[in-house]
């Protein structure tokens, strides 16, 4: 077996590589290290990376009964009720736009309707659009239909971030799935409704899950709009703010807090990665 000798060129572009993975990497691991030391550990200098690792701050994010004592004093977080907040204003929104998202996507991708990519590219612009630009209006309406601080009314202002991405990424799956399929079940007596349920659904559902996935994760990281438009219903990006109070540094707390929020798109990106993937490449260009 004869081996390729490493060229210069290519042995700079590996090089390359680990110091890019190397400089993306650190700030993931700072943040596990500082979640397992103690305050006087994280405001040390020069940084110790030899330390003895604790858990107490995982053990304060998640007292929710009585807090007792710590280094910190005697708080309480009870950082489960926004991570629970999180997962139903998520899941709530990416279902909402699979059922809204969809037939719009079906309709631009095979209808002849007028102005259709008028109306396809003002969708999309919402997803650009700054998010003040619709939460500050927002903020007195909710205030005055009921709607502020509630899942409902979370889940509803959520679309502006989710509705667009799934109604441009179902017209671009759909419109990679020939169109004879379609007219051969029609031309077999299978009514419109049908033909979309047993026909096209099937076949949209790599693309689907892979846009559920990217499209939760848009969700869950959002952070203007459960700032201003929830209260008791805040999200989890939200509820690491608390932990910023004027004169109290709570760093390996928060930074605790920061773990837990990235275990759930860890763990979805590393169960569906191939389902992200077929998402992402369904419909592109062959």
């Amino acid at each position: 077996m004869r081996f390729k000798r490493s060229t210069p060129a290519s042995l700079f572009l590996n090089g390359l590589v680990v110091v890019c993975t190397l400089i993306l990497t650190f700030p993931l691991v700072w943040i596990v290290m500082m979640s397992l030391k103690q305050q006087a550990e994280v405001m040390t200098w020069p940084p110790r990376f030899v330390f003895t690792p604790t858990f107490e701050n995982f053990r304060v994010l998640f007292d929710a009964a009585q807090a007792g004592a710590t280094s910190y004093g005697t708080i309480k977080v009870d950082f489960l009720t926004p991570v629970a907040n999180s997962v139903v204003i998520s899941l709530g929104a990416v279902l909402v736009s699979l059922i809204a998202g969809v037939p719009a996507g079906y309709v631009l991708a095979r209808r002849d309707i007028p102005r259709k990519e008028d109306i396809a590219f003002f969708i999309l612009g919402f997803r650009f659009a700054p998010a003040l630009l619709v939460v500050i209006p927002l903020f007195s309406v909710f205030q005055t239909v009921g709607l502020y601080d509630t899942y409902l009314g979370m889940i509803w202002v959520y679309q502006v971030v989710t509705l667009p991405m799934i109604i441009w990424l179902s017209r671009s799956y759909i419109e990679d799935i020939p169109k004879d399929i379609e007219e051969a079940a029609a031309m077999d007596g299978a009514k419109p409704f049908r033909v979309v349920w047993h026909i096209v659904l099937p076949l949209l559902k790599p693309g689907l899950t892979g846009a559920s996935l990217l499209i939760f994760l848009l969700a869950w990281h959002n952070f203007a709009l459960g700032l201003i438009l929830s209260s008791t219903k805040a999200p989890v990006t939200v509820a690491l703010l608390k932990l910023l109070n004027p004169g109290v540094q709570f760093y390996p707390v928060m930074a605790a807090g920061l773990v837990v929020t990235m275990i759930v798109p860890v763990v979805l990106i590393t169960l569906g990665q191939r389902h992200l993937e077929r998402g992402l490449t369904f419909g592109a260009v062959k």
